[in-house]
C-alpha cells in the first residue's frame, strides 16, 4: 500500500533526515460474477436445480492504516449478494417449516449479503506485504421460496468471527502486484472460507489509481448461525478499481 509520508529530522546521531509513515488509505470497488453449487435446506436440496442466475455482485472495501503502536488498523467491506432461480420439484422437499410437494414450481430468491469489520496488523510492509487480523462478518440475508400456494422465508442473520490474512507481492519497477486475501472460520458447527487471488496494475501512479482482476471463491457451510442451513460453494471472476493513498 502506497503511503503518505512526512520527512522527520533525526539529528541525534547521524544528522540525516528520514521518512515515516503517518497514514495509509486503500479502497476497492468492483463487481463479482459467481456461480453457485451445493445444497440448501434441511433436505440438502441441490441448488443446481434452481438454475440460479449468475448475476453481478457489487462489493466495496476500504482500509485505513496508521503508525500508532499496538493499535490495529481497520478494514471494512461489504458484498451485496443476491440471485434468483426456479425449480420444478420432482419430489417433496422441506424448506424451513414448509414442505413443497412434488410437481410444484418453486421460485427461489437467495440473499447472502454481508458486511465485514476487520482489525489487523501489518507484519511486513515493503515489496512483500503481509497483514494478519480478525474479522467480524455480519450476514443479513435470507432464502425466500414461493409457489402458487405456499411461501417460506428462511432468515440468515448473525455474526461470525473469522481469521484474516492478506499477502501482496510487488513486482519492482513494473506497477504490477500479486495479491492473495482471505478469511476463514470454524465456529460452533459453522465453517466458512472466503478466498481471493488477484493481480493489480497501477496504470496511473500519479493519480493513485489501479485496476485489479482476480477470482474469488467462497465456501459456506452453515447450520447454527441462523435458520438457513447451507453447504454452498460460490466462485467466479471479478474486476475492481482501486484507490491507494
Amino acid at each position: 500500500m502506497k503511503k503518505i509520508t512526512l520527512a522527520l529530522c533525526a539529528a541525534l546521531a547521524s544528522g540525516a533526515a528520514s521518512a515515516d509513515t503517518i497514514l495509509g488509505f486503500d479502497a476497492t470497488a468492483g463487481v463479482w460474477q459467481p456461480s453457485y453449487s451445493g445444497a440448501v435446506g434441511v433436505d440438502d436440496f441441490n441448488v443446481d436445480k434452481f438454475a440460479l442466475d449468475e448475476d453481478n455482485i457489487t462489493f466495496i472495501q476500504a482500509a485505513l492504516e496508521h503508525p500508532i503502536p499496538l493499535v490495529p488498523n481497520i478494514l471494512v467491506a461489504h458484498s451485496k449478494m443476491g440471485t434468483t432461480g426456479m425449480a420444478d420439484l420432482s419430489q417433496s422437499v422441506q424448506f424451513g417449516d414448509e414442505t413443497f410437494t412434488a410437481g410444484t414450481n418453486v421460485n427461489a430468491d437467495l440473499d447472502l449479503s454481508h458486511t465485514d469489520a476487520t482489525l489487523y496488523y501489518e507484519i511486513l510492509d515493503n515489496w512483500v506485504n503481509l497483514d494478519l487480523g480478525l474479522t467480524a462478518r455480519q450476514y443479513k440475508g435470507n432464502l425466500k421460496l414461493t409457489s402458487d400456494m405456499q411461501s417460506e422465508d428462511i432468515e440468515l442473520n448473525g455474526v461470525l468471527p473469522m481469521a484474516y490474512a492478506m499477502a501482496r507481492f510487488d513486482l519492482p519497477f513494473t506497477g504490477w502486484s500479486i495479491v492473495a486475501q482471505g478469511n476463514g472460520t470454524g465456529y460452533k458447527g459453522d465453517t466458512l472460507t472466503d478466498l481471493t487471488a488477484k493481480v493489480r496494475w497501477d496504470f496511473a501512479p500519479a493519480l493513485d489509481f489501479a485496476v485489479e482482476a482476480g477470482y474469488r471463491s467462497m465456501s459456506l457451510k452453515l447450520s447454527e448461525l441462523d435458520d438457513l442451513q447451507s453447504d454452498l460453494t460460490i466462485k467466479g471472476p471479478y474486476l475492481g478499481l482501486n484507490l491507494h493513498l
